[in-house]
């Protein structure tokens, strides 16, 4: 689920070549180096293609002054057979040093124009020096995803294939929230999300803890991007999806 979200002001969509056309301003001192917004995209569809995955959609993002980058990529492996499936990679960046280059991967990935970030598995994070290495930096984040990919994979499908009747459904919604998982005001939206999920919220329709997940993540909507944050990591490791 593709989770890029414009709440700051002046910050809007971008496609890649709009990225190309964004001056790289001069370093800031003498160990700060500037990576082009659009380098580092080009590197990690380079190299996530690379590795045998295809880029099925793109969602970019940048501040008001164009410093800041933030975006998503949603994967696909050639073996993939659910073509509703995949994994997302969230990144940010910026070539004014106010944050480093950050990834993280999951099924469902947040990433906000306020530089807050979350996702099931963390792979990268580096700021911009003068030592920095691009293509080494990509390559060892997108290892450590390939890697860790397989287990967030395996516990979807354990997920998947654990069916619950609604009487254990509601016992788990109560675990959710005395356990603090999620606040009690979103109660009623996960409740109506699970037993009465429309045909538009169809993740949430299975019997099992998969659609119970859904509809937890799918609560996240009616709280604020930092709220959001913690939520996200909170659900991840409810499920124990949260690998890393």
């Amino acid at each position: 689920m593709q989770g890029l979200m414009l709440d700051t002001h002046g910050s809007q969509r971008v496609t890649l070549d709009a990225l190309r056309t964004i001056p790289t301003p001069q370093p800031l001192g003498a160990r700060h180096q500037p990576i082009p917004h659009h380098e580092l995209v080009e590197a990690l569809v380079d190299g996530i293609t690379g590795r045998g995955w295809t880029v099925r959609d793109s969602d970019l993002g940048i501040s008001a002054h164009g410093a800041q980058l933030f975006g998503t990529l949603d994967l696909r492996r050639a073996t993939d057979t659910d073509t509703e499936m995949g994994t997302m990679l969230g990144f940010r960046s910026s070539t004014n040093s106010s944050t480093s280059i950050r990834g993280v991967a999951g099924k469902r990935v947040f990433v906000c124009s306020n530089m807050c970030m979350s996702g099931s598995t963390f792979v990268m994070q580096r700021k911009s020096t003068t030592r920095l290495d691009l293509s080494a930096l990509v390559a060892d984040g997108l290892d450590r995803f390939l890697m860790q990919s397989e287990a967030l994979t395996e516990g979807i499908d354990r997920l998947k294939n654990t069916t619950i009747t609604d009487a254990d459904a509601k016992s788990r919604i109560f675990d959710l929230f005395n356990a603090a998982v999620l606040p009690s005001r979103l109660l009623q939206p996960l409740a109506r999300h699970y037993f009465q999920p429309t045909e538009a919220e169809s993740d949430c329709h299975p019997r099992s803890l998969w659609g119970l997940n859904n509809a937890s993540t799918r609560t996240l909507d009616a709280i604020k991007p930092a709220a959001q944050f913690d939520a996200a990591q909170n659900i991840g490791r409810h499920f124990q999806l949260a690998v890393a």
